[in-house]
Protein backbone atom coordinates (compact mmCIF):
# COMPACT_ATOMS: atom_id res chain seq x y z
CA UNK A 1 0.00 0.00 0.00
CA UNK A 2 2.76 2.23 1.11
CA UNK A 3 4.82 2.89 -2.07
CA UNK A 4 8.26 5.35 -1.79
CA UNK A 5 7.72 9.22 -2.97
CA UNK A 6 11.16 9.77 -4.11
CA UNK A 7 13.60 7.02 -4.81
CA UNK A 8 17.16 8.32 -5.97
CA UNK A 9 19.95 5.71 -7.32
CA UNK A 10 23.44 7.42 -7.43
CA UNK A 11 25.47 4.48 -8.30
CA UNK A 12 29.00 5.58 -8.87
CA UNK A 13 31.68 3.68 -9.86
CA UNK A 14 35.53 4.78 -8.83
CA UNK A 15 38.14 3.09 -11.14
CA UNK A 16 40.02 0.66 -8.85
CA UNK A 17 42.37 2.68 -7.36
CA UNK A 18 45.37 1.78 -5.03
CA UNK A 19 42.93 1.29 -2.41
CA UNK A 20 40.39 -0.46 -4.50
CA UNK A 21 37.32 1.25 -3.33
CA UNK A 22 33.79 1.26 -4.74
CA UNK A 23 30.63 2.96 -3.12
CA UNK A 24 27.27 2.71 -3.41
CA UNK A 25 24.64 5.23 -2.71
CA UNK A 26 21.10 5.09 -2.53
CA UNK A 27 18.24 7.16 -0.91
CA UNK A 28 14.74 5.95 0.08
CA UNK A 29 11.94 8.78 1.72
CA UNK A 30 8.98 7.07 3.27
CA UNK A 31 5.73 9.37 2.83
CA UNK A 32 4.38 8.43 6.21
CA UNK A 33 7.03 9.18 9.00
CA UNK A 34 8.68 11.73 6.31
CA UNK A 35 12.14 10.10 7.40
CA UNK A 36 14.91 9.74 5.03
CA UNK A 37 17.05 6.97 4.56
CA UNK A 38 20.41 6.95 3.08
CA UNK A 39 21.70 3.67 2.11
CA UNK A 40 26.10 3.52 1.51
CA UNK A 41 27.67 0.88 0.34
CA UNK A 42 31.20 0.56 0.55
CA UNK A 43 33.22 -2.07 -1.47
CA UNK A 44 36.79 -2.66 -0.17
CA UNK A 45 38.19 -5.41 -1.58
CA UNK A 46 35.14 -6.44 -3.55
CA UNK A 47 32.27 -6.83 -0.32
CA UNK A 48 30.48 -4.70 1.76
CA UNK A 49 28.14 -4.88 4.78
CA UNK A 50 24.96 -3.07 3.75
CA UNK A 51 22.54 -1.88 7.09
CA UNK A 52 18.67 -1.10 5.85
CA UNK A 53 16.22 -0.61 8.71
CA UNK A 54 16.79 -3.54 11.46
CA UNK A 55 18.23 -5.79 8.15
CA UNK A 56 22.35 -6.61 7.78
CA UNK A 57 23.48 -8.31 4.92
CA UNK A 58 27.40 -8.75 3.20
CA UNK A 59 27.65 -8.17 -0.60
CA UNK A 60 29.75 -8.21 -3.26
CA UNK A 61 30.74 -6.23 -6.18
CA UNK A 62 29.23 -8.50 -8.90
CA UNK A 63 25.93 -8.59 -6.93
CA UNK A 64 25.76 -4.92 -6.78
CA UNK A 65 26.54 -4.94 -10.37
CA UNK A 66 23.97 -7.44 -11.49
CA UNK A 67 20.63 -5.75 -9.72
CA UNK A 68 20.61 -8.10 -6.57
CA UNK A 69 21.93 -5.32 -4.16
CA UNK A 70 18.95 -3.17 -5.37
CA UNK A 71 16.33 -6.09 -5.19
CA UNK A 72 17.41 -6.51 -1.98
CA UNK A 73 17.14 -2.88 -0.83
CA UNK A 74 13.66 -3.01 -2.52
CA UNK A 75 12.40 -5.71 -0.51
CA UNK A 76 13.21 -4.19 2.90
CA UNK A 77 11.95 -1.71 2.22
CA UNK A 78 8.71 -2.77 0.83
CA UNK A 79 8.82 -5.01 3.85
CA UNK A 80 8.76 -1.73 6.55
CA UNK A 81 5.93 0.07 4.59
CA UNK A 82 3.80 -2.70 5.61
CA UNK A 83 4.48 -2.73 9.16
CA UNK A 84 4.90 1.46 9.25
CA UNK A 85 3.29 3.40 12.14
CA UNK A 86 0.70 4.06 9.03
CA UNK A 87 0.12 0.21 7.58
CA UNK A 88 -2.98 -1.79 8.03
CA UNK A 89 -0.80 -4.01 10.22
CA UNK A 90 -0.24 -1.45 12.52
CA UNK A 91 -3.51 -0.33 12.63
CA UNK A 92 -4.81 -3.55 13.18
CA UNK A 93 -2.26 -4.41 16.12
CA UNK A 94 -3.20 -1.47 18.21
CA UNK A 95 -6.18 -2.36 17.73
CA UNK A 96 -5.99 -5.58 19.10
CA UNK A 97 -4.09 -4.24 22.06
CA UNK A 98 -6.87 -1.47 22.42
CA UNK A 99 -9.69 -4.56 22.54
CA UNK A 100 -7.63 -6.40 24.89
CA UNK A 101 -7.32 -3.16 27.66
CA UNK A 102 -11.28 -2.64 27.06
CA UNK A 103 -11.62 -6.51 27.13
CA UNK A 104 -9.71 -6.95 30.48
CA UNK A 105 -11.51 -4.03 32.22
CA UNK A 106 -15.10 -5.18 31.19
CA UNK A 107 -14.39 -8.82 32.62
CA UNK A 108 -12.50 -7.04 35.73
CA UNK A 109 -16.09 -5.26 35.91
CA UNK A 110 -17.71 -8.54 35.60
CA UNK A 111 -15.79 -9.93 38.41
CA UNK A 112 -16.49 -7.19 40.84
CA UNK A 113 -20.59 -7.54 40.47
CA UNK A 114 -20.14 -11.05 40.91
CA UNK A 115 -18.49 -10.62 44.46
CA UNK A 116 -20.49 -7.65 45.27
CA UNK A 117 -24.10 -9.37 43.99
CA UNK A 118 -22.58 -12.75 45.99
CA UNK A 119 -21.79 -10.14 49.46
CA UNK A 120 -25.33 -9.04 48.90
CA UNK A 121 -26.92 -12.26 48.54
CA UNK A 122 -24.94 -13.39 51.86
CA UNK A 123 -25.58 -10.45 54.15
CA UNK A 124 -29.81 -10.62 52.69
CA UNK A 125 -29.92 -14.49 54.04
CA UNK A 126 -27.81 -13.60 57.30
CA UNK A 127 -30.42 -10.66 58.22
CA UNK A 128 -33.87 -11.67 59.53
CA UNK A 129 -37.33 -10.64 58.59
CA UNK A 130 -38.80 -8.43 60.87
CA UNK A 131 -42.23 -9.34 62.11
CA UNK A 132 -44.76 -6.48 61.99
CA UNK A 133 -48.00 -7.03 64.80
CA UNK A 134 -50.94 -5.24 63.92
CA UNK A 135 -52.48 -3.01 66.56
CA UNK A 136 -55.79 -3.87 68.06
CA UNK A 137 -58.94 -1.57 66.39
CA UNK A 138 -59.51 1.59 68.45
CA UNK A 139 -62.66 1.24 70.69
CA UNK A 140 -65.47 3.49 69.77
CA UNK A 141 -67.41 5.87 72.52
CA UNK A 142 -71.15 5.40 73.80
CA UNK A 143 -73.33 7.76 72.16
CA UNK A 144 -73.39 11.02 74.50
CA UNK A 145 -77.05 12.02 75.53
CA UNK A 146 -78.44 15.51 74.81
CA UNK A 147 -78.83 17.54 78.26
CA UNK A 148 -82.59 18.41 78.96
CA UNK A 149 -83.50 21.82 77.81
CA UNK A 150 -84.31 24.12 80.11
CA UNK A 151 -87.61 26.73 79.78
CA UNK A 152 -86.82 30.45 81.17
CA UNK A 153 -89.39 32.49 81.34
CA UNK A 154 -89.17 35.74 78.74
CA UNK A 155 -89.39 39.33 79.86
CA UNK A 156 -92.46 40.34 77.47
CA UNK A 157 -94.88 37.75 79.69
CA UNK A 158 -93.68 39.72 83.04
CA UNK A 159 -94.52 43.01 81.79
CA UNK A 160 -97.96 41.82 80.25
CA UNK A 161 -98.53 40.25 84.20
CA UNK A 162 -97.51 43.43 85.54
CA UNK A 163 -99.36 45.27 83.22
CA UNK A 164 -102.85 42.93 83.45
CA UNK A 165 -102.37 43.51 87.91
CA UNK A 166 -102.24 47.29 87.28
CA UNK A 167 -104.99 47.71 84.80
CA UNK A 168 -107.36 45.06 87.27
CA UNK A 169 -106.23 46.92 90.28
CA UNK A 170 -107.26 50.43 88.60
CA UNK A 171 -110.97 48.86 87.66
CA UNK A 172 -111.83 47.89 90.91
CA UNK A 173 -111.03 50.89 92.70
CA UNK A 174 -113.25 52.92 91.52
CA UNK A 175 -112.91 55.27 94.07
CA UNK A 176 -109.20 56.48 93.34
CA UNK A 177 -108.89 60.27 92.64
CA UNK A 178 -107.08 62.13 89.69
CA UNK A 179 -103.65 62.55 90.95
CA UNK A 180 -103.23 59.06 91.69
CA UNK A 181 -103.80 58.89 87.53
CA UNK A 182 -101.34 61.58 86.64
CA UNK A 183 -98.64 59.33 88.71
CA UNK A 184 -99.26 56.43 86.88
CA UNK A 185 -99.15 58.69 83.28
CA UNK A 186 -95.85 60.27 84.53
CA UNK A 187 -94.07 56.70 85.36
CA UNK A 188 -95.43 54.93 82.11
CA UNK A 189 -93.85 57.70 79.88
CA UNK A 190 -90.51 57.64 82.59
CA UNK A 191 -90.35 54.05 81.66
CA UNK A 192 -90.69 54.52 78.23
CA UNK A 193 -87.67 57.22 78.23
CA UNK A 194 -85.93 54.63 79.62
CA UNK A 195 -86.65 51.81 77.21
CA UNK A 196 -85.79 54.22 74.21
CA UNK A 197 -82.38 55.67 76.08
CA UNK A 198 -81.57 51.39 76.21
CA UNK A 199 -82.31 50.99 72.30
CA UNK A 200 -80.34 53.59 71.64
CA UNK A 201 -77.33 52.46 73.79
CA UNK A 202 -78.22 48.51 72.07
CA UNK A 203 -77.96 50.14 68.64
CA UNK A 204 -74.51 52.25 69.64
CA UNK A 205 -72.95 48.50 70.96
CA UNK A 206 -74.18 46.65 68.16
CA UNK A 207 -72.72 49.14 65.77
CA UNK A 208 -69.25 49.32 67.85
CA UNK A 209 -69.62 45.26 67.58
CA UNK A 210 -69.77 45.08 63.83
CA UNK A 211 -67.17 47.82 63.26
CA UNK A 212 -65.11 45.72 65.31
CA UNK A 213 -66.05 42.50 63.63
CA UNK A 214 -64.81 44.31 60.21
CA UNK A 215 -61.86 45.62 61.45
CA UNK A 216 -61.03 41.86 62.79
CA UNK A 217 -61.72 40.41 59.15
CA UNK A 218 -59.43 42.77 57.65
CA UNK A 219 -56.58 41.74 60.02
CA UNK A 220 -57.91 38.51 59.52
CA UNK A 221 -57.54 38.42 55.78
CA UNK A 222 -54.33 40.46 56.46
CA UNK A 223 -52.76 37.55 58.82
CA UNK A 224 -53.99 35.24 56.05
CA UNK A 225 -51.93 37.10 52.96
CA UNK A 226 -48.93 37.06 55.85
CA UNK A 227 -49.39 33.52 56.06
CA UNK A 228 -50.26 32.41 52.38
CA UNK A 229 -47.15 34.30 51.31
CA UNK A 230 -44.74 32.58 54.09
CA UNK A 231 -46.33 29.31 52.72
CA UNK A 232 -45.42 30.15 49.38
CA UNK A 233 -41.78 30.71 50.57
CA UNK A 234 -41.66 27.96 52.33
CA UNK A 235 -42.93 26.04 49.38
CA UNK A 236 -40.13 27.42 47.55
CA UNK A 237 -37.53 26.45 50.05
CA UNK A 238 -39.07 22.89 50.57
CA UNK A 239 -38.51 22.61 46.55
CA UNK A 240 -35.20 24.26 46.68
CA UNK A 241 -34.43 21.30 49.05
CA UNK A 242 -36.00 18.82 47.83
CA UNK A 243 -33.97 19.82 44.53
CA UNK A 244 -30.70 19.57 46.55
CA UNK A 245 -31.40 16.05 48.11
CA UNK A 246 -32.23 14.89 44.44
CA UNK A 247 -28.91 15.94 43.69
CA UNK A 248 -27.03 14.38 46.39
CA UNK A 249 -29.28 11.76 45.98
CA UNK A 250 -27.95 10.99 42.27
CA UNK A 251 -24.61 12.08 43.58
CA UNK A 252 -25.14 9.18 45.90
CA UNK A 253 -25.95 6.94 43.50
CA UNK A 254 -22.41 7.04 41.56
CA UNK A 255 -19.27 6.21 43.70
CA UNK A 256 -16.23 8.32 43.64
CA UNK A 257 -14.29 9.15 40.46
CA UNK A 258 -11.08 6.52 39.80
CA UNK A 259 -7.86 8.19 38.38
CA UNK A 260 -5.82 5.97 36.46
CA UNK A 261 -2.22 6.82 35.54
CA UNK A 262 -0.44 4.34 33.34
CA UNK A 263 3.30 4.62 32.09
CA UNK A 264 3.42 2.02 28.83
CA UNK A 265 6.61 0.71 26.47
CA UNK A 266 4.89 -0.83 23.39
CA UNK A 267 6.84 -2.51 20.93
CA UNK A 268 6.21 -1.68 17.51
CA UNK A 269 6.14 -4.36 14.27
CA UNK A 270 9.65 -3.30 13.64
CA UNK A 271 10.85 -4.57 17.02
CA UNK A 272 11.72 -1.05 18.34
CA UNK A 273 9.72 0.28 21.74
CA UNK A 274 7.58 3.35 22.23
CA UNK A 275 7.01 4.61 24.93
CA UNK A 276 3.21 6.19 25.92
CA UNK A 277 1.32 7.86 28.77
CA UNK A 278 -2.15 6.72 29.12
CA UNK A 279 -4.74 8.32 31.41
CA UNK A 280 -7.77 7.14 32.66
CA UNK A 281 -11.06 8.01 34.31
CA UNK A 282 -13.83 5.18 35.70
CA UNK A 283 -16.62 5.95 37.77
CA UNK A 284 -19.28 3.65 38.66
CA UNK A 285 -22.67 3.50 40.88
CA UNK A 286 -22.98 2.65 44.29
CA UNK A 287 -24.48 -1.03 43.37
CA UNK A 288 -21.80 -1.61 40.41
CA UNK A 289 -24.17 -2.36 37.66
CA UNK A 290 -23.19 0.71 35.59
CA UNK A 291 -19.31 1.94 35.29
CA UNK A 292 -18.16 4.54 32.59
CA UNK A 293 -14.32 4.99 31.70
CA UNK A 294 -12.17 7.55 29.81
CA UNK A 295 -9.16 6.81 28.57
CA UNK A 296 -6.32 9.16 26.59
CA UNK A 297 -3.29 8.13 25.40
CA UNK A 298 -0.58 9.84 24.30
CA UNK A 299 2.50 8.12 22.77
CA UNK A 300 6.45 9.84 23.22
CA UNK A 301 6.62 11.09 19.83
CA UNK A 302 3.63 13.06 20.06
CA UNK A 303 2.59 11.99 16.53
CA UNK A 304 0.70 9.18 17.75
CA UNK A 305 -2.60 9.19 20.35
CA UNK A 306 -5.88 7.62 21.06
CA UNK A 307 -9.19 8.92 22.78
CA UNK A 308 -11.32 6.01 24.28
CA UNK A 309 -15.03 6.32 25.86
CA UNK A 310 -16.32 2.66 27.80
CA UNK A 311 -19.33 1.82 29.19
CA UNK A 312 -20.20 -1.15 31.42
CA UNK A 313 -23.85 -2.68 31.94
CA UNK A 314 -24.36 -5.52 34.97
CA UNK A 315 -27.54 -7.55 34.59
CA UNK A 316 -28.93 -9.56 37.17
CA UNK A 317 -31.27 -12.43 37.06
CA UNK A 318 -34.23 -11.70 38.25
CA UNK A 319 -35.65 -13.41 41.95
CA UNK A 320 -31.86 -13.83 42.75
CA UNK A 321 -28.20 -11.64 43.28
CA UNK A 322 -26.35 -13.59 40.77
CA UNK A 323 -24.90 -11.45 37.72
CA UNK A 324 -26.69 -12.96 34.53
CA UNK A 325 -24.59 -11.08 31.86
CA UNK A 326 -22.50 -7.92 31.77
CA UNK A 327 -22.63 -5.46 28.28
CA UNK A 328 -19.65 -3.46 27.32
CA UNK A 329 -19.27 -1.11 24.85
CA UNK A 330 -16.30 1.12 23.51
CA UNK A 331 -15.65 3.54 20.93
CA UNK A 332 -12.21 4.49 20.40
CA UNK A 333 -10.12 7.32 18.13
CA UNK A 334 -6.93 6.62 16.98
CA UNK A 335 -4.25 9.33 15.42
CA UNK A 336 -0.97 7.76 13.86
CA UNK A 337 1.47 9.68 11.72
CA UNK A 338 -1.76 11.40 10.06
CA UNK A 339 -3.98 8.36 9.88
CA UNK A 340 -6.79 8.30 11.64
CA UNK A 341 -9.39 5.36 12.77
CA UNK A 342 -12.74 5.37 14.59
CA UNK A 343 -13.26 1.99 16.20
CA UNK A 344 -16.34 0.39 18.23
CA UNK A 345 -16.52 -2.92 19.89
CA UNK A 346 -19.36 -4.44 21.28
CA UNK A 347 -19.21 -7.54 23.69
CA UNK A 348 -21.17 -9.61 26.12
CA UNK A 349 -19.39 -11.68 29.15
CA UNK A 350 -20.45 -14.14 30.77
CA UNK A 351 -19.38 -14.77 35.06
CA UNK A 352 -18.88 -18.60 35.64
CA UNK A 353 -17.62 -17.85 39.11
CA UNK A 354 -14.85 -19.67 39.89
CA UNK A 355 -14.39 -20.95 36.41
CA UNK A 356 -13.61 -17.24 35.17
CA UNK A 357 -15.03 -15.69 32.52
CA UNK A 358 -16.02 -16.02 28.90
CA UNK A 359 -16.85 -13.18 26.44
CA UNK A 360 -17.07 -12.73 23.01
CA UNK A 361 -17.85 -9.40 20.42
CA UNK A 362 -17.64 -7.16 17.70
CA UNK A 363 -15.37 -4.63 16.43
CA UNK A 364 -15.48 -2.18 13.82
CA UNK A 365 -12.70 0.03 12.11
CA UNK A 366 -12.85 2.89 9.86
CA UNK A 367 -9.20 3.87 8.71
CA UNK A 368 -8.85 7.55 6.70
CA UNK A 369 -6.41 10.35 6.42
CA UNK A 370 -4.33 12.38 3.84
CA UNK A 371 -2.22 9.19 2.78
CA UNK A 372 -5.32 6.62 2.63
CA UNK A 373 -6.71 7.87 -0.50
CA UNK A 374 -9.53 5.23 -0.49
CA UNK A 375 -10.49 5.42 3.17
CA UNK A 376 -11.25 1.57 4.53
CA UNK A 377 -13.53 -0.21 6.64
CA UNK A 378 -13.13 -3.84 8.67
CA UNK A 379 -15.11 -5.33 10.29
CA UNK A 380 -13.82 -8.07 13.03
CA UNK A 381 -15.02 -10.63 16.18
CA UNK A 382 -13.29 -11.36 19.28
CA UNK A 383 -13.62 -14.57 21.91
CA UNK A 384 -12.14 -13.88 25.60
CA UNK A 385 -11.37 -16.14 28.41
CA UNK A 386 -10.16 -14.36 31.99
CA UNK A 387 -10.15 -15.05 35.43
CA UNK A 388 -8.41 -13.30 38.98
CA UNK A 389 -6.75 -15.29 41.77
CA UNK A 390 -6.39 -13.36 44.55
CA UNK A 391 -2.52 -13.43 46.44
CA UNK A 392 -0.92 -12.58 49.32
CA UNK A 393 -3.83 -12.54 51.37
CA UNK A 394 -5.92 -10.15 48.89
CA UNK A 395 -2.98 -7.36 48.75
CA UNK A 396 -2.59 -8.95 45.18
CA UNK A 397 -4.47 -9.73 42.56
CA UNK A 398 -3.38 -11.61 39.30
CA UNK A 399 -5.50 -11.15 36.40
CA UNK A 400 -4.48 -13.47 33.05
CA UNK A 401 -7.03 -12.73 29.70
CA UNK A 402 -6.55 -14.60 26.41
CA UNK A 403 -8.05 -12.55 23.87
CA UNK A 404 -8.46 -14.13 19.87
CA UNK A 405 -8.67 -11.30 17.46
CA UNK A 406 -9.59 -11.83 14.06
CA UNK A 407 -10.65 -8.96 11.14
CA UNK A 408 -11.85 -11.10 7.84
CA UNK A 409 -13.31 -8.54 6.50
CA UNK A 410 -12.29 -4.90 4.90
CA UNK A 411 -14.02 -2.75 2.12
CA UNK A 412 -12.85 0.38 0.71
CA UNK A 413 -14.66 3.26 -0.62
CA UNK A 414 -14.88 1.98 -4.26
CA UNK A 415 -16.27 -1.20 -3.05
CA UNK A 416 -13.70 -3.15 -3.25
CA UNK A 417 -13.70 -6.54 -0.54
CA UNK A 418 -10.77 -8.17 0.86
CA UNK A 419 -10.61 -10.98 2.89
CA UNK A 420 -8.01 -11.64 6.32
CA UNK A 421 -7.61 -15.33 7.34
CA UNK A 422 -5.05 -13.69 9.93
CA UNK A 423 -5.77 -14.10 13.24
CA UNK A 424 -4.28 -12.47 16.61
CA UNK A 425 -3.45 -13.85 19.90
CA UNK A 426 -2.92 -11.86 22.70
CA UNK A 427 -2.32 -13.01 26.20
CA UNK A 428 -2.60 -10.19 28.96
CA UNK A 429 -1.23 -10.66 32.18
CA UNK A 430 -2.35 -7.90 34.81
CA UNK A 431 -0.80 -7.88 38.21
CA UNK A 432 -3.17 -5.08 40.95
CA UNK A 433 -1.01 -4.84 44.17
CA UNK A 434 -3.22 -2.82 47.25
CA UNK A 435 -1.15 -0.86 49.41
CA UNK A 436 -4.37 0.90 50.70
CA UNK A 437 -7.69 0.81 50.42
CA UNK A 438 -7.08 4.32 48.27
CA UNK A 439 -3.57 3.45 46.68
CA UNK A 440 -3.29 0.31 44.04
CA UNK A 441 -0.18 0.26 41.81
CA UNK A 442 -0.93 -1.75 38.36
CA UNK A 443 1.70 -3.62 36.24
CA UNK A 444 1.13 -5.97 33.05
CA UNK A 445 2.47 -7.68 30.52
CA UNK A 446 0.88 -8.21 26.96
CA UNK A 447 2.11 -10.73 24.39
CA UNK A 448 0.69 -10.47 20.65
CA UNK A 449 1.19 -13.33 18.32
CA UNK A 450 0.06 -12.71 14.15
CA UNK A 451 -0.59 -16.02 12.11
CA UNK A 452 0.78 -13.05 9.26
CA UNK A 453 4.68 -13.89 8.96
CA UNK A 454 5.41 -10.26 8.32
CA UNK A 455 4.23 -9.71 11.97
CA UNK A 456 6.35 -10.47 14.69
CA UNK A 457 6.02 -11.34 18.28
CA UNK A 458 4.85 -7.99 19.80
CA UNK A 459 5.68 -7.64 23.63
CA UNK A 460 3.98 -4.45 25.76
CA UNK A 461 4.86 -3.28 29.22
CA UNK A 462 2.92 -1.29 31.89
CA UNK A 463 3.36 0.15 34.73
CA UNK A 464 0.46 2.73 36.86
CA UNK A 465 -1.30 3.69 39.51
CA UNK A 466 -5.43 4.06 40.55
CA UNK A 467 -6.16 7.10 42.62
CA UNK A 468 -9.53 7.55 44.15
CA UNK A 469 -10.73 10.94 44.08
Amino acid sequence: MYKKLLFILLLTILSFSGYGQTVFTQTFVDRCTNEVKVVTANFVNGQATVAFYNRVRVFTIQEATNGTLQAWLQETFNWWSSLSPCSIATQQTQQAQQTAQAAQQAAQTAQAAAQSAASAASSAASTPIPTVSTPPPPSTPPPSTPPPTSSQPTNNTSTTSNNNSSSSSSSSSSSSSSSSETKSETKTETKTDEKKTETKTEEKKEEKKVEEKNEEKKEEKKEETKEEEEKKEEKKEEKKEEKKKDEKKEKAKMLPIQLKADLMAMQNPLGGFNGAMSFGLSQSSIFGDVSYGATLMVFDNLKQANLGLSRSKVFIKEGSYDVDWVESTSLTYAYNFGTQSVSGSFMRLKPMGKKGTFGAGINYVGIFGKLMPDPMFTLGYNLLYTNSYSLNKGRLMYSPAFIINQTPISVNTKNVTQSNADAMFILSNSFTYRFTKRFTLNFGYTAIKSTNKLLPLINSFMIGSKIPF
